[in-house]
C-alpha cells in the first residue's frame, strides 16, 4: 500500500511538471509574439520558456511570474524523483541465493 502511495507521487509530480511547463511556454509564446520574434525565438520559447524572463521586452511582472513557474517546475521534478527513489526502494526484491 505504501508503494502505491509513492507511485501516485511519481505520477502527480510528473503531471505537475508537464502542466507547469505548458503554462510557462504559453506565457513565453505570448511574450515572443509581442516582440515579433523570429522562428528561432518561438523555438527557444518552447524548449526553455523560463529563459524568456531575461529578454529585453519582458516586464517585471512577467519575469516574476516566470521565476515562480520555474521554482514550481523544479519542485515538481524533485517530488517526482524523490517519490521514484522511495518507490524503487519499497518494491526492490533481492536476488535469490543459489547456494
Amino acid at each position: 500500500m505504501l508503494a502505491e502511495l509513492f507511485w501516485v507521487g511519481v505520477v502527480a509530480g510528473g503531471a505537475a511538471a508537464v502542466v507547469i511547463w505548458v503554462l510557462a511556454a504559453r506565457l513565453a509564446f505570448r511574450l515572443a509574439g509581442a516582440r515579433q520574434a523570429s522562428p528561432l525565438g518561438f523555438a527557444l520559447a518552447a524548449l526553455w520558456p523560463f529563459g524568456a524572463r531575461q529578454t529585453a521586452g519582458a516586464s517585471a511582472e512577467t519575469a516574476t511570474t516566470l521565476n515562480k513557474l520555474m521554482v514550481a517546475f523544479f519542485i515538481a521534478i524533485l517530488i517526482a524523483i524523490a517519490s521514484m527513489a522511495v518507490y524503487s526502494n519499497l518494491t526492490f526484491v533481492p536476488p535469490v541465493r543459489t547456494q
